[in-house]
């Protein structure tokens, strides 16, 4: 059986790393990938400098996520 397997793209930026896609909120993760309880104002501060970057830019801090295929 062939098929794929899918995550949200994962971004680090100014020493947070969070999953975001259009379909989805950001939310921030911990070092081990699960995600945070709490998203306070610290990480929505930052994640406004993020996104008012460029796609461009932004694409420079993606760490992982997307489609893989098995």
């Amino acid at each position: 059986m062939k098929g794929f397997i899918c995550s949200y793209p994962i971004y680090e930026f100014e020493g947070w790393t969070f999953e975001y896609s259009q379909a989805v909120a950001p939310w921030p993760l911990k070092k081990d990938g699960e995600p945070r309880k709490r998203a306070g104002d610290v990480f929505w501060a930052v994640f406004s400098r993020f996104a008012a970057l460029s796609d461009k830019e932004k694409t420079k801090h993606r760490v992982g996520g997307g489609c893989t295929r098995f």
